[in-house]
């Protein structure tokens, strides 16, 4: 270390005793007395500048930064912990809906008897899309039918004729 470095170390140390110096300055010095090799000179100051380093927080940004990551981690790890019990709960309640409104249900393809409700819901569903269907269709057709008798038991071709607007409304 040249002189001219030195006296500049010199000149910061003596504003840090007069209480000018900024932190980044107070922590400059804190390393610079910290080296294995210092000039004669400075090595008076190194005691000194111990304590007041032993005094402040040797880390200040490492602590706060890694508290905050593991608050992080617990915290993600808590949220994935809660969706994975959601999922699994809901799959739960689908299944015993499953089981309470088709409970019994099997499918025969190639022979086999199919029972797992999960695997045969879409043709369980199917099947009573098809059921509604012809129930429809039915009763559609049961009332042109009776409409039909209605017409075909009217006498007179007027009255006949004005039941049949009526119903056509």
């Amino acid at each position: 270390m040249n002189n001219k470095k030195i006296k500049e170390i010199e000149r910061l140390a003596d504003r840090f005793f007069a209480g000018d110096t900024t932190n980044a300055e107070e922590t400059r010095l804190y390393r610079l007395f910290r080296r294995k090799r210092l000039p004669a000179e400075l090595e008076r100051l190194r005691p000194v500048f111990a304590a007041f380093a032993s005094m402040g927080d040797a880390q200040p940004h490492r602590t706060p930064i890694i508290r905050t990551l593991r608050r992080v981690a617990v915290g993600t790890a808590a949220a994935l912990a809660l969706a994975l019990c959601l999922a699994l709960y809901s799959d739960y309640r689908e299944n015993r809906a499953l089981a309470r409104l088709y409970g019994g249900s099997y499918v025969i393809e190639n022979g086999r008897r199919i029972d797992d409700l999960g695997a045969i819901r879409g043709d369980i569903e199917q099947a009573l899309d098809d059921a509604r269907r012809i129930e429809s269709r039915s009763a559609s057709d049961f009332i042109d039918s009776a409409e039909q008798d209605v017409l075909d038991n009217i006498d007179d071709p007027d009255m006949q004729k004005e039941v049949e607007q009526m119903l056509n409304e």
